[in-house]
């Protein structure tokens, strides 16, 4: 959806920016995956190979930083796998801060001690993201399948606090945590740390179904999405049609992402690629690219269907899952409707009747729809395991 209205003045000068980036045709927010690898083993990632996936060297990501800050690229995002895993990390870290390029560092957190903490401080970091799963060690470490990850983890973000560094905490909610929400929530507030929840399970690299098992049925999402609204209220949306008609989100218009082998896609959840920066340079991808040309002449405006769905006040339309479920990122997957309702179930929930019948009408019901019989393959540079070598698609 666009952004919201009433912004604070951050995120209102930070819109006017993106418009401003937009017209020139600059892109503006950069997430970076500088490598796959990660020394832990979670069960809901979608990085389903996480050992041979090639990587740019230490001097091709440092020829990537200045081809970003030349593009006019003021925000960086690091991520992984986890950052930590590559050695040259804080050489990279210190080439961003030198050309003035703002940071935030997606991680475990596990390998932040004091000393990283400190250096991060000093390479201007203004936040880093760890991702928590449980305030119970065992619930926390099952998931990362490796034992004491959840202590080391809690052992980072008091390192990065101690430094002053901004600290997200983000719960990836499960049926057995969802009542946790509320403590989760309480325990990192008090320590200075945002919280956010996510609800959401991304189908892995190889665009099969393993991961499908772990998304939330729909009672759960509505259990869990009454309890985030509990510890963080907010108004009723507004309609799609009351909004303006702008983008749905950011993804190649004035976001990108660089994955470890230089592949560029509009973000990390929409792998549509876009080209590579081993065989063009990044201004010429980002100008000339007939996939992301097609991205950008579409907007809210052609999304003619989903203007009077009372749905629409709670669907977040990810043009990225579209493209992944439907293979189009114009057409709404099925799952987009099932979470709208579930999010307008959890609304009643918490402040009572809402919505007429006929606004619970113009949400398609798909719930017993069969799945499709014909799996979209992401169109993306995978990595044999035996050779290491770039092929398209994903098997």
């Amino acid at each position: 959806m666009s952004e919201p209205e009433n912004l604070d003045p951050y995120h209102a000068f930070v819109a006017s920016m993106r418009a401003a980036w937009s017209q020139e045709e600059r892109p503006l927010q950069a997430h970076l995956d500088v490598t796959y690898r990660c020394d832990l083993n979670c069960k809901h990632c979608y990085l389903d190979n996480r050992t041979s996936w090639p990587e740019m060297t230490t001097n091709e990501w440092l020829n990537v930083l200045d081809q970003l800050h030349q593009a006019g690229v003021m925000f960086l995002t690091w991520s992984g796998g986890d950052v930590f895993m590559r050695r040259d990390f804080g050489t990279l870290l210190d080439r961003a801060s030198e050309l003035g390029l703002m940071s935030r560092v997606k991680t475990h957190g596990a390998h932040i001690t004091d000393e990283w903490a400190q250096r991060m401080v000093k390479d201007k970091v203004g936040r880093v993201d760890v991702s928590v799963y449980s305030l119970n060690p065992e619930i926390h470490d099952r998931l990362t399948q490796v034992a004491g990850s959840q202590a080391a983890t809690l052992r980072g973000i008091a390192a990065a606090r101690r430094a002053g560094l901004r600290v997200k905490v983000s719960f990836y909610v499960q049926p057995e945590t969802i009542g946790e929400i509320a403590a989760l929530y309480a325990h990192f507030s008090a320590l200075g740390c945002r919280v956010s929840f996510n609800t959401n399970t991304v189908l892995d690299h190889s665009a099969t179904e393993n991961l499908v098992h772990l998304r939330l049925g729909d009672d759960d999402l509505v259990r869990a999405r009454a309890e985030i609204l509990r510890v963080e209220p907010q108004e009723l949306p507004k309609r799609l049609d009351e909004l303006p008609r702008h983008a749905p989100c950011a993804a190649g218009r004035t976001d990108l992402y660089i994955g470890p082998d230089g592949e560029v896609w509009p973000c990390i959840s929409f792998p549509m690629a876009l080209g590579n920066l081993r065989e063009r340079p990044l201004l010429d991808i980002w100008r000339t690219s007939p996939a992301r040309q097609a991205l950008v002449a579409w907007d809210n405006n052609d999304r003619t269907t989903c203007h009077s769905c009372e749905g629409s006040r709670f669907c977040f339309f990810c043009p990225g899952d579209a493209y992944k479920a439907t293979g189009d990122f114009r057409k709404a997957a099925p799952s987009f409707h099932a979470t709208s309702r579930a999010r307008m179930r959890a609304w009643e929930i918490v402040h009572g009747p809402t919505f007429t019948d006929d606004a619970w009408a113009s949400v398609p019901d798909e719930s017993g729809r069969a799945p499709a019989t014909k799996r979209f393959v992401f169109p993306i540079h995978r990595a044999k395991r035996s050779e290491g070598k770039r092929v398209t698609g994903g098997k």
